[in-house]
């Protein structure tokens, strides 16, 4: 029988041409997305792709791609043919004004965006690389959760990047953009960000998606009722603003980031100085003391123009949280909003005011206090939501806050709520009274009526004993009284608020004798 020879010449070397020919095929398919088919259904949902996003965020040209040939894990060799572009997380470095940072973009038309083995690999290393090189992390979240075809029987879940991300915070900025329904991990790595933007009308974030709410609970839901941005923006809290399209969303981002340093290391970067808006400051406090007035109206008046930056505008309207500039200078703003409750605080105002204090001090920005609150919320419903414990909290944030801070009381200051809007003994620069503020650590009206029970049921009059011994207590509660007991440093009119608060930010500045570091958190929060 005759047998046939194999060949046992190995086969000829690849030329640099061929080589280079084959990488161009690789390279097409790393770039191709989910396919054409895939892209013009995102595209008529009215969102941009996964790269589309990451051209828009970064300045021109400066991504650098890490990982671009990575494929979903199997234990075949990948081709050409079979790998699934990327993995579905585009992951690498770019500049935003001229500085580096890391970007994370889930890709929605790979496998629904979903979390693989190799997908939360990637993820991981960009948030461990973020934290070594000490760069902002922005995540543009698209992702149906746990990819089950991988993890489905992957035994005890991995916290490793949760931790990691967790060790990120306050050391670089991290920031989650949630353009899609993102259910599971993106959810969670969303929730886990410094700052959360949602957009309106796509984007869902939830621990578990409709299907998987119908199995467990029989409860049928659509995702904006689930999780949609205005659930997220406006009742729990979990996430920060809301964009009506990709675009904003990503143009929020990069404003957001050009109020902090690049990282705990620095110092916030000056920026252009401009004058306030031209805002008659005299004229916006009711001479009722009853009356409400718009505090952001107020705020206008006082920053560098155009500068103010809401942080959850609509969550806990009652306090107002923001980002600005006076002078150029990054400051933060937290200010009680009379429109709302008359600006009292609730367990929600008070962890929206923790939350962004705790930012501000991470990251370096002094703090400007406008208070006008008439108390702590009370009643049955505020206890049952815990607003003591979280007042506390409150406070807490405030014992290790190292940054400059300055307090301008413009109306009411009752109670432990004034305490919690950076009170007297808050190591503040400058702390300063309007002509309109009143003062107490009850309020005269209801305070004389509990503190002199016995004393008015027992009168002749009871009605005319309560407003004569309120009579005694009035005149106590004004900008003067405090000035003389040195609980404020000086009684100012509006129109000279903002020079003393640049005069003290400046004052302030004279700390800077050494690079910034981290803030280190100790003790047990309330």
């Amino acid at each position: 029988m005759n047998m046939q020879r194999v060949s046992t010449k190995p086969a000829e070397p690849a030329t640099m041409e061929e080589l280079v020919t084959e990488h161009g095929r690789w390279t097409a398919k790393a770039m191709s997305l989910g396919g054409t088919e895939k892209v013009a259904r995102q595209h008529a949902l009215g969102k941009l792709t996964v790269r589309e996003r990451i051209e828009r965020l970064l300045d021109s040209g400066s991504f650098h791609e890490y990982g671009r040939f990575t494929s979903h894990y199997t234990q075949d060799i990948p081709t050409v043919e079979t790998i699934t572009p990327a993995d579905g997380v585009v992951m690498g470095f770019g500049l935003i004004d001229g500085r580096h940072v890391c970007v994370v973009g889930e890709d929605f038309t790979i496998m629904g965006g979903s979390h693989g083995v190799i997908n939360a690999r990637k993820k991981l290393h960009a948030i461990q690389m973020a934290r070594r090189e000490r760069v902002p992390l922005i995540w543009l979240l698209d992702g149906a959760g746990a990819r089950g075809q991988e993890l489905m029987n992957d035994g005890l879940p991995d916290v490793t990047h949760f931790l990691e991300q967790a060790r990120l915070s306050g050391t670089a900025p991290q920031i989650g953009l949630v353009l899609g329904p993102c259910a599971g991990d993106s959810a969670l790595v969303a929730a886990g960000s410094e700052f959360v933007v949602m957009r309106k009308g796509t984007a869902m974030m939830a621990a578990g998606g409709p299907p998987v709410v119908k199995a467990a609970t029989g409860i049928e839901v659509t995702k904006e009722d689930l999780g949609g941005s205005a659930i997220h923006t406006q009742v729990s809290g979990v996430a920060d603003n809301e964009a009506e399209t990709d675009e904003e969303a990503l143009d929020l981002a990069r404003r957001f980031l050009s109020y902090l340093p690049q990282n705990a290391w620095n110092w916030p970067e000056r920026g252009t100085p401009a004058e306030p808006e031209a805002i008659d400051l005299g004229r916006i406090v009711p001479a009722q003391k009853r009356r409400a007035y718009d505090m952001k109206m107020l705020i206008r008046g006082i920053v560098d123009a155009g500068s103010f930056f809401e942080i959850k505008p609509n969550y806990a309207k009652m306090m107002i949280t923001g980002l600005a500039r006076m002078d150029g200078h990054p400051v933060g703003i937290v200010a009680n909003q009379p429109l709302v409750h008359a600006g009292a605080i609730t367990a929600a105002a008070a962890r929206k005011a923790q939350h962004f204090i705790e930012l501000c001090s991470a990251y370096h920005v002094p703090l400007v206090f406008l208070q006008d609150v008439p108390g702590v919320m009370t009643g049955p419903q505020a206890e049952k939501e815990g607003t003591l414990r979280a007042g506390l909290s409150l406070v807490n944030s405030l014992a290790w806050s190292e940054v400059p801070k300055v307090t301008i009381v413009i109306r009411k200051a009752f109670g432990f709520a004034a305490c919690a809007m950076g009170g007297w003994g808050g190591e503040q620069s400058y702390v300063a009274a309007w002509l309109t503020a009143d003062f107490a650590s009850l309020p005269v009206s209801g305070g004389v009526a509990a503190a002199f029970k016995r004393e008015i049921e027992a009168a002749p009059d009871p009605a005319q004993a309560l407003r004569e011994i309120e009579a005694r207590f009035v005149g106590g509660t004004g900008p003067y009284n405090a000035a003389a007991r040195f609980t404020v440093h000086d009684v100012i009119a509006p129109s000279e608020t903002r020079g003393h608060i640049l005069h003290a930010l400046s004052l302030a500045r004279s700390r800077r004798s050494a690079q910034p570091q981290p803030v280190a958190k100790y003790g047990v929060s309330p």
